[in-house]
């Protein structure tokens, strides 16, 4: 497994990224297998990879609210203010999806997991190639790696790049905000009561 720097090698990365590669990469929290979400042979290809189950949607990363939109994903206007307060954070959110959306086609459904990053470089590279996906780095059902060492015991013969860094051990909070009430589907990084106040500042 090659090991690749955010910094000397921002060119190289942005090119296997755009080719289909999946590469092992910290993120805002764990870390991930990031890859081209608008490429479904790589969308295989990571399910296949982790052994994940089929009926278990990816999570999408993106730069920006504007991007977020330009790709079909609704942002209900009571929650449009907390988004834009809120993000970038370690906060995934479950949105509805236009008709037109690609991503319900490549992912066969009426709703997507997205996040603005709290990780500047991840946001740079989104910027300048694709949305991403980004499970996190691990067989279903294992440990995830928390470095690039342990992203090469996990996958060995199956990702050949790991870019080098930190991350968190927990992984982002998740909420759904499909409905008219704001739902939590998993506590992470981010207190659910936080989300809560937030919302009610707004």
């Amino acid at each position: 497994m090659k090991i690749l720097d955010f910094e000397k090698d921002f060119e190289t990365i942005k090119c296997l990224i755009c080719g289909g590669e999946i590469i092992c990469s910290p993120t805002d929290t764990q870390f991930g297998l990031i890859g081209n979400a608008l490429d479904i042979d790589a969308i295989k290809k990571v399910y296949q990879i982790k052994r994940r189950d089929s009926e278990k949607p990816l999570i999408v990363l993106f730069d920006s609210i504007s991007r977020i939109r330009k790709y079909g994903v609704i942002i209900p206007n009571r929650y449009e203010g907390f988004l834009n307060k809120i993000w970038p954070e370690r906060l995934t959110v479950i949105l509805p999806l236009e008709e037109n959306s690609p991503f319900k086609l490549l992912f066969n459904r009426n709703n997507i997991a997205v996040r603005i990053p709290k990780h500047e470089k991840l946001r740079k590279l989104i910027k300048e190639t694709v949305p991403v996906f980004a499970p996190s780095a691990n067989i279903q059902n294992e440990k995830p790696a928390t470095t690039c060492e342990e992203c090469k015991k996990h996958f060995e013969n199956l990702i050949s790049y790991c870019i080098k860094g930190k991350c968190n051990s927990i992984p982002s909070t998740i909420i759904s905000l499909t409905s008219n009430s704001i739902k939590l589907i998993r506590e992470g990084v981010i207190l659910f009561s936080t989300v809560e106040k937030l919302i009610r500042e707004i």
